[in-house]
């Protein structure tokens, strides 16, 4: 039982489905809810109005409302209290309707036990609380997002100024401008250069190189300058420069081969590129950042799936290592070896829109129920669609149920139609959910998966990824993580 009793408003103009509900809530967890019931929706509004209620069953059909509209219109006037559907209709037009439109569940009136009334409502508040906190995450992303575009928008407009005025001190010979023999002795400097190193003219005339180069040895120093001297025409490169009082900085070198009465000389023209490389580290930073935030709201979003379907806690963090090593063992570059655990992660999300006693029932599903179960790779797609995203995630969460020879859903498309994440991801998905414990059954272990994947290869799964994935676990010893 918990601490502060679960405060629910019951929606119901019937008296005898109310008091069925009240006694079922009482019967699951005594003590646990407080029932406040209500007959009409403009009275439903109005208690909500003025007091708190965790969640709220509200039937569809009233004296002042009736249909979707009814929940609707209270979660848009209260879009964090968590509503779930009360009807009398068997039609699974009507649950579908409700996750459509934002609801948390569904309950057929005399078809749900008290346990399963009662764990609907605690989902409901739970997934509630979750919505409400991805909500929060990503308006501070977005902010977050903004503000840092923001600073770098800033800062490229400094760096492209800075470059503008460099290349104009350039052309004018002006720009950290110094003259060097074969040997890396200094035989003309720039004011300019002088200023950007402490040095007075008189103690860089003569002097060598080596006087404030901080990139190379003085072993390494002769071999650098005869590369240089044998390039032809003109060349740039970045090293390091030491000032006169220690400091290091970081410098953008335009060199050119010349000679002055047949003696070989360097022309180089330096630039201090320090605040650039600072710029470009703080980037990577921000970037590091903004990355953290978005793998925290994949976490919150795969949360929530978990949380429709408690026996498989852990299925998309282990189909997103598996995935991702595959791709790796096919060659994939590591952008895409990221988007596949990034789809691995969500490939399932569209099971919120699946109802929890389907997901958790552990015998045999039904016809109906199975095509339930097969939507999720639609809804999964109609979640992330309008994402934008690095990666094909919302086609990969579409088409992970895709099977080679056409026999998969919801679109039986075939071979190469298939994008080759989802080819992965099919494999991978495979191989986790034969290997884990399920309701309905104990775990086959890994090798039975295998043997499952290497029997429908070609035929249900990619051929090349069934290799791979084979290679993977037979020869190189990998295991699935925990």
């Amino acid at each position: 039982m918990s601490a502060t009793p679960i405060r629910v408003l019951l929606l119901e103009d019937n008296p005898g489905d109310a008091r069925l509900v009240q006694e079922s809530l009482a019967e699951y967890a005594p003590g646990e809810f407080v029932v406040t019931w209500v007959e009409r929706l403009a009275d439903a509004l109005a208690r909500i109005q003025t007091e708190p209620f965790d969640a709220m069953l509200c039937d569809l059909t009233l004296p002042d409302s009736s249909g979707i509209v009814t929940p609707r219109a209270v979660a848009k006037r209260f879009p964090a209290l968590p509503v779930v559907v009360l009807t009398g209709s068997h039609d699974l037009s009507v649950g579908r309707d409700t996750i459509r439109h934002g609801l948390q569940d569904f309950l057929v009136k005399g078809k749900s036990d008290p346990e399963v009334v009662g764990r609907t409502l605690h989902y409901a508040i739970q997934r509630k609380s979750l919505e409400n906190a991805l909500i929060v995450a990503n308006t501070a992303l977005e902010r977050r997002v903004a503000e840092r575009t923001a600073d770098l928008e800033a800062t490229n407009r400094v760096l492209q100024a800075s470059a503008e005025r460099n290349h104009a001190f350039l052309r004018n010979a002006s720009d950290g401008v110094h003259i060097l023999n074969s040997e890396g002795t200094v035989q003309e400097v720039s004011d300019s250069f002088c200023a950007m190193l402490g040095y007075s003219r008189e103690e860089l005339i003569g002097a060598n190189v080596s006087l404030w180069d901080a990139q190379w040895s003085a072993s390494k120093l002769p071999q650098v300058l005869a590369a240089l001297f044998s390039e032809e025409g003109h060349s740039v490169f970045e090293t390091r420069h030491r000032r006169k009082d220690g400091t290091i900085l970081d410098v953008e070198v335009s060199g050119q081969r010349l000679e002055l009465n047949g003696q070989p000389l360097l022309f180089n023209s330096a630039r201090d590129v320090t605040e650039k490389k600072r710029a470009e580290r703080e980037i990577l930073h921000y970037m590091d950042q903004l990355k953290t935030a978005f793998m925290s709201t994949v976490e919150v979003a795969t949360a929530l799936s978990e949380m429709r379907d408690p026996y498989t806690a852990g299925h998309e963090r282990r189909v997103a290592a598996i995935a991702a090593t595959i791709g790796a063992c096919l060659g994939l570059d590591k952008n895409r070896q990221e988007g596949l655990r990034v789809a691995g992660y969500l490939h399932d999300i569209g099971k919120i829109a699946v109802p929890s006693e389907i997901l958790s029932k552990p015998g045999k599903l039904s016809a109906i129920e199975y095509q339930l179960i097969q939507q999720h790779a639609r809804a999964g797609y109609d979640v992330l669609k309008n994402v934008h995203f690095p990666w094909p995630l919302a086609e990969v969460a579409l088409q992970h149920h895709e099977r080679m020879d056409g026999g998969g859903y919801p679109q039986g498309l075939k071979g190469d139609e298939i994008l080759l994440e989802a080819r992965i991801m099919a494999v991978a998905d495979v191989v986790e959910a034969m290997s884990s414990h399920r309701p309905y059954r104990a775990g086959l272990g890994v090798e039975h998966a295998l043997t499952e994947v290497e029997r429908g290869s070609g035929t249900k799964y990619d051929r090349a990824v069934v290799n791979a994935c084979l290679a993977l676990f037979r020869d190189k010893g990998y295991t699935i993580p925990e």
